[in-house]
């Protein structure tokens, strides 16, 4: 019985894997393509391409996770009121509340994506490296995220 769910479990990764990331079976033209009969070469400086990419990706998380802890360094305890700064204490809370998650998910997208290109790049694996979900989806959430912040900063500026 452990077997069988085990088994599905090992057919459907790899489908989703192949649906999000791309193969033969999932990415338009492919099956037009001839087999390689040489071996692929991977040079050298794809492995470093594929680090830079990742610490590209784990710069910014840190600049985000890294704004989002000044915010609430500087974060004055006085009273409320203007006294306290020109940022009111429950924004500051809000933007590290919602900003922190965001730079997480950024490392933890990054290790993904280091981690299958490297695997690819080790199994000398043909193309589609390529991901056009992940990077829309952080973008979209960033955006997202940083339109809710201008709300309700906007909302106190105009309670005030």
């Amino acid at each position: 019985m452990a077997n069988a769910a085990n088994g599905a479990q090992n057919h459907v990764i790899p489908q989703i894997s192949d649906a999000l990331f791309g193969t033969r079976s999932h990415t338009a033209g492919a099956r037009y393509q001839v087999p390689r009969k040489v071996p692929l070469r991977i040079e050298p400086k794809t492995f470093f391409a594929n680090e830079r990419t990742f610490l590209s990706w784990v710069s910014m998380a840190i600049t985000i996770g890294g704004v989002t802890t000044a915010l609430v360094g500087f974060q004055s305890e006085g009273g409320g009121g203007h006294e306290s700064g020109p940022i009111m204490p429950g924004t500051t809370d809000l933007i590290t509340i919602l900003l922190t998650p965001v730079a997480i998910a950024m490392v933890i997208y990054a290790l993904f994506c280091f981690y299958w290109r490297s695997v690819f790049l080790r199994k000398k694996q043909m193309g589609f490296y390529n991901d056009y979900v992940g990077p829309a989806v952080l973008c979209g959430l960033v955006m997202l995220v940083l339109s809710v912040i201008m709300v309700v900063a906007f909302i106190e500026v105009l309670a005030y």
